[in-house]
Order: C-alpha cells, then sequence, then structure tokens
C-alpha cells in the first residue's frame, strides 16, 4: 500500500501521528543553499561577528557590541534577506544575548504609548478600507467642489484635500495606497492614448500629483500622519524625560496651520501648471457632477457599519483632541492623574472596530 494513501487518524498505536516523510520535494544539491538570499541571510550575522572580533572601541564593550548588532540588523534590512517584520524583532532577541539591555526592557521599548497610538490607527484604518469609506468620502467632497459646469481647479482641491484629510488620520503611504485608485477612477472617464487632448493629459497629472503631494503633506499636520512624527515623539521622551510630552492636540495646533499653507501653495502651482478656469468646457464633455452622482449611487446607502465606523474614528479624533489641551484646560487626560496616553485612546476606540467573525459565521 501507498505511504501516502495511509489515514492519518487510525487506531493504531504504531502507527505515528505526523508523516514520516514529507509530501513535498526537497533538493538537496548544493547550488539550492547556496542562492544570494542564504547568502544575505548569513551575511548579518558575519558582519556582527566580524565587528566583534576585529573592531576596537574606546568605552565599554556593549558599545561594540551595539555597532555589531546594528551592522546585523542594517544588513537584513537593506538586503530584505528575511521579511521586514522579522528584522524588526530581531533587538528582542539580540540585545540582551550581547548584553545592550535586559529582556524587560527591550519589551517595554516594543509596545510604548507611541506604538500603541500607531496600531489602534492601523486597525481603524484597515476599517475605513474595508467599507470603502474613503471611497464615499472622496466622491462626497469631488462633488462639493467640482461644481456645475465642472471647475477644474476646485475639482483638483476636492481631490486633493480628501487625500490631505485621509492621510491625517492614518499613515501616508497607506492613505496614498487608499487614494489613488479613487483618484485615477474618475479620470477614468478621460479618453486615453492619441484620443486624449493636452488639457486632458495636463489635468490627469495634475491629479496624481496632487494626490502624492496631499497626502504627503495631510501627514505633516497629526502624530499619526506619518512615522516621522511618531519618532521625534519617541526621541523627545528619551532625550528630554522631565519635558512637557507632546501630546496629539499640540503636534496638531503646530502641525495643521503649517501644513493648510503648504497645502495651498501646492495647490495654486498645480493649476497654474497644469489646469485653468478655461479647461473647463473641454473636460466637461467626459466629466460633470452626474457622472460623481452616478458612482456615489453604486455604492448605494451607508450600512450601519459604516456608520459605526464613521462614529468611532470621530468620538477617536475628539478624544485625541482633548486629552490634553492647555495648562489651563488640562482635558480628559487629567482624570487619570496622566496615567492615560493618546495610545489608550486608539486601542480603545480600535478594539469597537474589531468585529467578532466567529460570530458572524454561527449566524
Amino acid at each position: 500500500m501507498d505511504s501516502h494513501n495511509i489515514n492519518p487518524i487510525s487506531d493504531d498505536p504504531k502507527t505515528p501521528l505526523l508523516p514520516l516523510h514529507d509530501q513535498t520535494h526537497r533538493s538537496h544539491s548544493f547550488h539550492s543553499v547556496l542562492t544570494l538570499k542564504n547568502l544575505y541571510v548569513v551575511l548579518g550575522p558575519l558582519l556582527c561577528g566580524l565587528i566583534c572580533v576585529f573592531v576596537k572601541v574606546d568605552g565599554p564593550v556593549s558599545s561594540r557590541n551595539m555597532l555589531a548588532v546594528l551592522a546585523w540588523v542594517f544588513a537584513w534590512w537593506l538586503t530584505e534577506a528575511v521579511p521586514m517584520p522579522i528584522t524588526s524583532m530581531a533587538p528582542l532577541f539580540l540585545f540582551p544575548l550581547f548584553g545592550i539591555a535586559s529582556a524587560d526592557d527591550v519589551a517595554h521599548s516594543y509596545m510604548d504609548d507611541v506604538i500603541a497610538l500607531v496600531l489602534g490607527s492601523f486597525i481603524l484604518a484597515l476599517a475605513v478600507e474595508h467599507y470603502n469609506i474613503h471611497r464615499r468620502l472622496a466622491l462626497n467632497i469631488t462633488i462639493l467642489f467640482c461644481g456645475d459646469p465642472l471647475n477644474p481647479p476646485l475639482l483638483l482641491l476636492g481631490i486633493c484635500a480628501t487625500s490631505a484629510f485621509v492621510s491625517m488620520w492614518m499613515h501616508n503611504v497607506s492613505a496614498a495606497v487608499m487614494m489613488m485608485p479613487v483618484a485615477t477612477g474618475i479620470l477614468h472617464r478621460f479618453p486615453v492614448g492619441p484620443d486624449q487632448s493636452v488639457v486632458t493629459s495636463k489635468f490627469c497629472k495634475a491629479v496624481v500629483l496632487g494626490v502624492t503631494y496631499s497626502v504627503a503633506i495631510g501627514g505633516m499636520s497629526t502624530l499619526t500622519g506619518t512615522g516621522v512624527n511618531l519618532i521625534l515623539v519617541g526621541m523627545w521622551k528619551s532625550y528630554f524625560p522631565d519635558a512637557e510630552p507632546i501630546s496629539f492636540s499640540t503636534w496638531f495646533f503646530f502641525g495643521f496651520p503649517l501644513a493648510l499653507l503648504i497645502f495651498l501653495a501646492v495647490w495654486i502651482i498645480l493649476c497654474c501648471l497644469y489646469c485653468s478656469k478655461s479647461s473647463g468646457p473641454a473636460l466637461t464633455e467626459y466629466l460633470d457632477k452626474a457622472h460623481l452622482n452616478r458612482e456615489l449611487e453604486m455604492l448605494g446607502p451607508m450600512a450601519f457599519a459604516e456608520k459605526m465606523i464613521l462614529a468611532v474614528f470621530s468620538i477617536l479624533i475628539i478624544l485625541w483632541m482633548t486629552r490634553s489641551i492647555t495648562d489651563d484646560i488640562p482635558g480628559w487626560g487629567a482624570l487619570f492623574n496622566g496615567r492615560a496616553g493618546d495610545g489608550t485612546a486608539s486601542v480603545m476606540m480600535a478594539t469597537l472596530a474589531v468585529h467578532n467573525s466567529k460570530h458572524e459565521a454561527k449566524g
């Protein structure tokens, strides 16, 4: 009898619980092991070992070990020999093994308030994308701005403003991935190839560039907009532990006015270079408010889940903005003696956005 046809569940105590031979084909040749990716995997530990043996540093041994660990992680990060998430977890075992920090200290660094803030905002961003709320929002704002008849500068303003607004509450890369298909979906109304006029081509360029710049500018407005802002908060907390921490609201009041000025300047430049008010008649032939209304109607009425996600996101924004307002108006964070942070609100609201698929399957 073929061993592959044996029933894995048997009453015979001599039958192995797991198959003795893997059914997948394995190659044991030397060339299959000596691949470029495997060499990159070895490159990290090799650089680490060379630095530990040959590099002399004026200072404690932990300084040299830190340099060696950085070389290991940098080699994996640069070559992508292992997946990025695995590389990011490498300090969890490298720091304790090389005497740089204790396991408890390293683990605490991986889950502080800043990380909780990112985690919660990412979960809510996935919920927004899952229910197509970003598409509904983009169409509503674009309909509001486009004018009747079509006004290209205002239409560009609506698309860019939506992209910047979405990028304020999630990572700018995620916002670009979400908003670019929405923008290009609107542009699909225009002809392509030899039939495309110069006016249409320029407007399409303006929309693509506008989305790209807007998500970067919108990310400046809030802490959750881009990872660089969060890195600054972490560095501020590490280097100035006695100073007033940077909260979501304090960053917003600093970053939003600056981002708004840059956004308006970019919009004006794009309008001057790629679209003008006189280009409206050429574009109205292919796109008007009726087209956008039909796109919005195709999404159907808002479901209960979409309304709940919007409500959760709105409450989260209010909690972020009111946790610590000013010295005279402390905000709701004072009720908990400063123990609650922006990450607390982020994770708390994110738990409300996660549905139970087990109950859904039973129903």
